[in-house]
């Protein structure tokens, strides 16, 4: 049934679903991971996983960014990354084997100099069809074999999909759908920050997305970031709008806004550098450092799941 809220006496346009069953919490991954998740359409995960994950290495912190995105992986383009190693796909292979070193992991990986410090990343798979490739029982096994050698490990999702769809791949003789990955890494991740846009459309996409982290046990536990921040979308008020909105709907408190900065953005993405490599001074650069202070300091405190 969908739930519709008035803010301010008008309407919201934003909807939440039914609260589905929650699950039984499962213990999260032994590497502590970041997992940048949002709702269908596109608020900003690749990006943001970029430059958090920059932040963090910064931070002087061993940090291996993934390229999780199953459907349509873009970190690499987004680096202006022309030529990746195999990576993702490979790598998994070898956890499988039992034969991932250290330095396999390096050679299918690119270290990205990030000022004094180094980015580790791990490109994801070249084509949306290979997505069997990477199964969740796979990846655990990954995580399980480079423990130790990251402090933080940032892995870079696909959209939500909802429990009511399924894509099964055609040469598999079994069913097997795509959303096992994408629920076993929203279960076991250490730290959960989801994405959402400021107009309308993609709040409401993302307050549909709860559904699923309502099953999955996840939905008081994540940190909420509204990306492209702009009081265009929904007017002057939009900030209260949309934190009125997110707490009456979902109980949620969004923790960071992001605001809007096209331009240095696509410098960014031009010249395939992080933020905090182009403009340090950028009002959303120095929002997403807060970001990752506020991660670090709550990873000291022992906050963390596992």
């Amino acid at each position: 049934m969908t739930i519709l809220s008035p803010v301010r006496n008008k309407p919201s346009h934003l909807a939440v679903v039914e609260e589905p069953k929650i699950q039984t919490k499962v213990p999260s991954y032994s590497p502590k991971t970041i997992a940048c998740w949002s709702g269908s359409g596109s608020p900003g995960r690749t990006t943001l996983a970029i430059n958090l994950a920059t932040e963090l290495a910064l931070s002087r912190k061993r940090i291996l960014l993934i390229d999780l995105d199953t459907l349509s992986p873009a970190v690499g383009i987004a680096l202006g990354l022309v030529d990746t190693p195999a990576g993702l796909s490979a790598v998994l292979r070898l956890a499988e084997q039992n034969r991932l070193t250290r330095s396999e992991l390096s050679r299918l990986s690119v270290a990205i100099d990030v000022g004094r410090n180094e980015l580790v990343f791990l490109p994801g798979i070249s084509a949306a069809s290979r997505w069997p490739e990477v199964s969740a029982e796979r990846f655990e096994l990954l995580l399980a074999q480079i423990s130790g050698q990251f402090d933080l490990i940032v892995l870079d999702l696909p959209q939500a999909t909802y429990p009511t769809t399924r894509l099964v791949h055609p040469a598999l003789s079994q069913v097997e759908e795509r959303d096992d990955l994408i629920r076993s890494v929203l279960t076991r991740s250490s730290k959960l920050i989801t994405i959402s846009g400021c107009d309308a459309i993609s709040a409401k996409r993302f307050l549909e997305a709860q559904s699923l982290l309502l099953e999955l046990g996840r939905a008081d536990d994540q940190l909420v970031v509204v990306n492209r921040f702009r009081t265009s979308a929904l007017g002057p008020d939009a900030k209260y709008e949309l934190e009125q909105s997110f707490q009456n709907l979902a109980n949620l408190r969004i923790d960071t806004f992001i605001p809007d900065e096209p331009e240095n953005f696509d410098r960014a993405l031009r010249n395939g550098l992080p933020l905090a490599l182009l403009k340090r001074s950028s009002a959303a650069r120095q929002a997403i450092k807060q970001l990752a202070d506020q991660i670090l300091l709550s990873s000291a405190k022992g906050e963390w799941r596992g």
